[in-house]
Order: structure tokens, then C-alpha cells, then sequence
């Protein structure tokens, strides 16, 4: 397993030399880099950490390259599927099967092949002779992108394998689940290094690689979803104090855009007809008789009113053969060569949102401010006088209709808020309450026996 780890490492530098030359800075070629001194030399250690982000982003709708859009849209009630036959339909009808290949390959086995690669470059890192200053930045990059896609394991698996070190592969036959509270404290841990290591200033030009922002604003989301309301104050007041760096695009249609001041994080995908893969997911063909794949749930369509901005600048519909479909169109890009947009992984929107709710938690009188950012940009006029559950409400239905196929993040808000068996029991005749996990992959567990299986999957 160690000759496997750093073969991989080695193919990541390969691909990230190739296709992320315009995007973010790399290392030398492969055939300068000796797998004993990666970490020895500056340039091969930065292109082992931009490894990373190849890795995180290279693979269309694997979990950070779009998928979390796409197939939790589907799973949840944002998007619905027109075609048929294919292992799509089941996350479409929340009806997972332990075999269900997109589960095994673009939820649980990519996570953990960044993770491997993170503590490669942890291990490396720890061990190098490289100046302290130099490190730490790399070292901050790989601790976030750990806890990233650790975030991202125990939010659709619950209790997932705690692999540390690269050398733990050795023993895959041997593993069992880690508690959920585990790995949480966990990503915790793993966060706090990485806003202790990582500098304010972007380590490259453009929002590519990860800041000590983009660590606050990640904390943000996690101490949201974990409902741990002061922490969110504190991580995102200090986000959103960087009004010279972070602020709305008061044009919709420039939120998405390479360079926009709305973004905390992009990536890139390094195809070199493809901006994001979910602009090529999400957007259909020209052709007259191609529906698109993954239109808008008509439920949320309608949530939108006649005048949000929102629903004239982001969505889009096309008629085949007399029917209508409404589909995303937050990213505008279907295909080409000239790079305009890249995919958002972090934006300023939700941390306002992610401010609002800890406020109206706290009772803080302000809150409604914070969730006014959103509506005014939209132009559906501000909100007042509202306190309590009612403020509560009127901030979720926001993150539904400002955070839409983004990340998945509607069906995180409806599973901690308790609002998926009532909501998706209503649309989806195979909906059962287990499904608020998806099942281990059977090819995981029979290579590791002590591997167990999720409640309601044989």
C-alpha cells in the first residue's frame, strides 16, 4: 500500500501539471520528482498539495466536481431525472441499493482517495527540512482538504473508517466504522490546524487553493450543520469583516464567474472544453429533441415569485415535443474552450445565511439584516418586524431558493432540521426514513469484513 500511495501521488502531479496549468501553479515535470524527495523540494511538495486539488475536482460529478449538486438535487426535492435505466434513477427515487456504482466511486471511494493523499503530504510535510514558513501553508491545505471530505463522508454514511495516516491502508481488511462523533471532532481538530497554518492571502492567483477565509467559512457551514450557534458568529463575522476581498456580485449573473468577489473558494476542473462540470450536467444540448437531464422540481420552481431575480437569472427552461422543463443555470457554460466560470465551492452568500441563522437562534435583533443581503440582491424587498420560529422560516426558505442545486445543501438543511420524512415522504413512494444515510458499498464491505451496514440496506 505505500507503493501504491505514492504512485498515486505521482499520476495526481502527472494530471495536475497538465490540466491545471491555467488555473493554479504547479510543480516541474514528473520526471524530475523521485518519490523519496517530494517533500524535500519546494516546487514538488507545492504541485503534491495541488495533487490534491486535481484530485478534489478532475472527475465529472464525483462529490466536489458537481455531484453533490446533481445527485443530492435528485435525492432531495430540487431536481428531478428524464431519463431512464440507469443507477441515476435511484438516487432520483431515494432508493439506494449497496451495489449502486456512483455511490461506491464518487461518495466514499474518492473522499478517501483525497484523504490518502492528504496524509501523504501531512506525513511528507511533518517530516521535510523545508523552512516552517514554507510548510505551513501547504500543511494548513492538506489538514482542510482531510476535514473536507471527512465533512462530507459522516454527512451521507454516518459512522465512516478514521484513516490518519497513509500507512493505515496496510490494515484496509481490518477496518471497522469510527463513531460519527469521532470523526466530527475529528474535522474540528483538522480545521483548527488548518486556520492556525493557512495565511490570509490566497497562495495563487485567484480564489484556486484554499486561505485561512476559506477555513472560517468552512467552519461556518460545519458549526451550522452541527447547530453550534456561537461558533458560526465567530467564524463568520471575521468572514465577512473582509469587505475589501469578500462581497456580493450585485449582478446575478457575474456570482459564479472566475474571480468573482462572492467567492471564498473555487476550483477548476482542468478539462479543457469544460468550465464546471456541473454547467455540463445541469445545461442541455442545442439539439431540438434532447431534454434537459436534471430539470427543476416544479415545487421549487413555484417557490420563487414573478419578480426574484433569482428565477429569471438562474434558471432557464427549454420545449421538447410540447413539454417544458425548467433547468439550473447558475453556471452559463455548457462547453468551451475559453475558461469563464469554475466551480464555487465556498460563497459569501451562504455564510450571511449561515450568520443569519446562528442570530436568530441567539435572539440576536440583527439577524434579519443578514438575511436581507440576499433578498435585496434578488429583488424581492426586505423582510421586518419578524422574530422567533417565523425568522427561522423565512432564513431556511431563503437558503432554499438562494442556495439551489449548490452542494447539495437543501438536503443537509432538510435532514438536520428534521424535514426529510415529511417532505420527501410526500414525493417519493420509495422514501423510507433510513434513507437519510446512504448504504456502505457492498464492494467496501466484503473487502472489509468489520465494515458494517446501514440501517434499511441488505
Amino acid at each position: 500500500m505505500k507503493k501504491k500511495t505514492i504512485t498515486s501521488i505521482l499520476l495526481t502531479l502527472a494530471v495536475s501539471i497538465i490540466s491545471c496549468k491555467k488555473f493554479i501553479e504547479v510543480g516541474p515535470p514528473t520526471n524530475q520528482i523521485a518519490s523519496a524527495t517530494i517533500f524535500q523540494n519546494e516546487e514538488t511538495a507545492t504541485a503534491a498539495i495541488n495533487g490534491l486539488y486535481t484530485t478534489l475536482s478532475n472527475s465529472s460529478l464525483y462529490f466536489a466536481a458537481g455531484g453533490n449538486s446533481v445527485y443530492l438535487g435528485l435525492y432531495s426535492d430540487e431536481l428531478y431525472y428524464t431519463g431512464t435505466g440507469t443507477v441515476i434513477e435511484d438516487f432520483a427515487n431515494s432508493n439506494l441499493s449497496i451495489s449502486n456504482s456512483y455511490v461506491a466511486i464518487n461518495f466514499w471511494s474518492q473522499p478517501y482517495q483525497v484523504i490518502n493523499q492528504a496524509n501523504s503530504c501531512i506525513t511528507g510535510l511533518k517530516k521535510s527540512n523545508l523552512s516552517q514558513s514554507f510548510t505551513s501553508q501547504l500543511l494548513g491545505e492538506a489538514y482542510f482538504m482531510r476535514a473536507f471530505s471527512y465533512w462530507n463522508l459522516i454527512n451521507l454514511f454516518g459512522d465512516v473508517p478514521l484513516v490518519l495516516t497513509a500507512e493505515d491502508y496496510e490494515g484496509v481488511s481490518k477496518m471497522s466504522r469510527t463513531a460519527f462523533a469521532d470523526v466530527r471532532n475529528q474535522i474540528l481538530a483538522d480545521l483548527k490546524q488548518a486556520k492556525d497554518l493557512l495565511n490570509p492571502a490566497y497562495p495563487t492567483t485567484g480564489r484556486y487553493r484554499v486561505n485561512y477565509y476559506t477555513a472560517l467559512a468552512f467552519l461556518s457551514r460545519v458549526h451550522t450543520y452541527l447547530g453550534n450557534w456561537d461558533e458560526v458568529l465567530n467564524s463568520s463575522n471575521e468572514v465577512i469583516s473582509q469587505t475589501s476581498t469578500y462581497f456580493l456580485e450585485t449582478d446575478l449573473n457575474k456570482t459564479f464567474l472566475i474571480g468573482s468577489t462572492e467567492a471564498i473558494w473555487q476550483t477548476a476542473t482542468g478539462n479543457l472544453s469544460t468550465n464546471t462540470f456541473e454547467g455540463f450536467s445541469l445545461i442541455p444540448s442545442t439539439s431540438a429533441t434532447i431534454r434537459p437531464a436534471y430539470p427543476i422540481q416544479p415545487g421549487l420552481f413555484n417557490s420563487f415569485s414573478s419578480i426574484d431575480k433569482r428565477k429569471t437569472n438562474w434558471t432557464a427552461q427549454k420545449t421538447v415535443a410540447g413539454s417544458v422543463f425548467q433547468y439550473p443555470v447558475k453556471y452559463k457554460v455548457r462547453t468551451n474552450t475559453v475558461k469563464t466560470e469554475a466551480q464555487m465551492m465556498i460563497r459569501l452568500a451562504e455564510v450571511y445565511l449561515n450568520r443569519a441563522e446562528a442570530k436568530a437562534h441567539l435572539n440576536d435583533p440583527t439577524a434579519i439584516d443578514d438575511l436581507n443581503k440576499t433578498r435585496f440582491r434578488a429583488g424581492i424587498g426586505n423582510l421586518s418586524a419578524i422574530s422567533g420560529q417565523p425568522l427561522i422560516d423565512a432564513i431556511m426558505q431563503e437558503r432554499k431558493l438562494e442556495l439551489f442545486a449548490e452542494w447539495g445543501l437543501r438536503f443537509f438543511d432538510l435532514k438536520r432540521t428534521g424535514r426529510l420524512d415529511p417532505i420527501l415522504s410526500s414525493m417519493k413512494a420509495d422514501w423510507r426514513t433510513t434513507a437519510a444515510l446512504f448504504p456502505i458499498p457492498n464492494a467496501e464491505r466484503l473487502a472489509a469484513p468489520n465494515l458494517s451496514q446501514n440501517p434499511g440496506y441488505f
